[in-house]
């Protein structure tokens, strides 16, 4: 572990991306040569191949998948060491790599987040919008402190830690011009033959969405739009005429101004509470264990947490 170095990690983490040792050394700056003897130098340390040689692209072994992962969690947590060093010399606190789903977007975080800049206001906070499925995968390679959301499957448990925070209603939602949203009830299968946006089949609202068209006997709909962005959604349902279903603390918000309405189905999509994710037997810096604070108190939380400083 002493003798490796991190050129040689950034080469297989870069070479298990482009495929090829002349792009990869194009992308690290180096000749091809170079490239090739780091990768010798490293499988020698090892003791292994790490890729195959193809033809087309170089593959990696099993092995070479192992070592790659190791190579990618070193490489993020010395740009972390390295952005959070320089903030600490600036005289701020650090960083704080944050994911949220979009149900706290419009009124949890961002309130979160400005309360915490409040305390810390020259730390720096990156922050990942993303389906709880994506957040899962981002916080267990590192590259996240904690994220706001659920644990996507039942096996990730294992993995992460789970604090409920509040529940979550799902509203399906039209333009207030659509055809749809004249009617006084409908069903699952009027929703069926229209253009809807979903988020992508991976993500925990997306099945259930899938769920309840299968209860109701009916194939989830083939003309959609695939996207985790609450911007785009919103714009396809405004622009296209096309009908999603959002967290109602979104759609409400844009309701409000008369563009949008709510469609009369009875849902039925349990989707579950969202809450704190952290990963297990993992430390928690200051800064995240002051955003957990904060987050408690504005949700009601009564549980303590230690002083953050």
């Amino acid at each position: 572990m002493a003798r490796l170095k991190f050129r040689q990690l950034r080469l297989v983490d870069v070479l298990a991306r482009v495929g090829t040792l002349g792009r990869a050394a194009a992308d690290l700056n180096v000749t091809q040569p170079a490239a090739t003897k780091i990768l010798q130098d490293l499988e020698e340390l090892l003791g292994t191949r790490l890729f195959v040689r193809t033809p087309r692209a170089m593959i990696p072994t099993e092995i070479g998948t192992h070592v790659i992962d190791y190579a990618r969690r070193v490489l993020i947590d010395g740009e972390r060491f390295a952005d959070g060093l320089a903030s600490l010399k600036r005289g701020g606190y650090g960083v704080l790599a944050l994911g949220a789903i979009m149900a706290t977007a419009s009124d949890l975080l961002p309130r979160a987040i400005a309360a915490l800049k409040r305390e810390r206001p020259l730390m720096t906070v990156r922050l990942l919008a993303a389906t709880s499925d994506v957040l899962a995968a981002a916080l267990a390679r590192g590259e996240l402190d904690l994220f706001l959301g659920r644990i996507p499957e039942p096996s990730d448990r294992s993995a992460f830690d789970f604090e409920p925070l509040a529940g979550e209603q799902l509203w399906v939602f039209a333009v207030a011009s659509h055809g749809l949203a004249r009617r006084d009830t409908l069903d699952w299968a009027d929703l069926g033959g229209v253009p809807w946006v979903l988020q992508p089949n991976s993500s925990p609202m997306r099945r259930r969405i899938e769920a309840a068209f299968a209860t109701a006997g009916l194939p989830i709909p083939d003309n959609l739009v695939e996207t985790t962005s609450i911007f785009a959604t919103l714009n396809l349902v405004r622009h296209a005429n096309m009908v999603s279903m959002l967290p109602s603390t979104i759609v409400a918000q844009e309701m409000a101004r008369g563009e949008f309405a709510r469609l009369p189905v009875q849902t039925h999509v349990a989707i579950g509470d969202f809450g704190i994710v952290t990963r297990k037997d993992s430390p928690l810096s200051a800064n995240a264990r002051l955003f957990i604070a904060i987050v408690k108190g504005m949700t009601g939380q009564s549980i303590p947490v230690d002083d953050p400083v």
